[in-house]
């Protein structure tokens, strides 16, 4: 399997995740919020390696003239300090594992 399909997938994967901790959520469901970012986590530490180790290095090659800043942008949407802290989403995932 390539890299783009491969981050496609991930994509498919996270936004089916969310959806999971969102019905979590409605329901109460703590133990499974917290299990669901787990599982988040992970797949975003995937996703940003395969980012930084296969797609980016493809790209350089594929389009020398791609500036640097272009991919920096790409590369900040999937850091591997995960998503965006501000994200809204990400922030309710996240403090689910919070211990209260």
């Amino acid at each position: 399997m390539d890299a783009i399909t491969l981050l496609k997938n991930d994509h498919k994967t996270v936004e089916r995740l969310f959806k999971q901790f969102e019905k979590a959520e409605k329901a109460g469901d703590d133990e499974t919020k917290a299990s669901v970012v787990g599982s988040i986590i992970e797949e975003l530490s995937v996703h940003a390696a395969i980012e930084e180790q296969e797609f980016y290095p493809a790209v350089r090659e594929a389009v020398p003239t791609v500036e640097d800043e272009v991919l920096e942008g790409w590369r900040s949407t999937t850091s591997s300090s995960g998503p965006s802290p501000s994200s809204t989403a990400w922030t309710r995932a996240t403090s689910a594992s919070t211990p209260r």
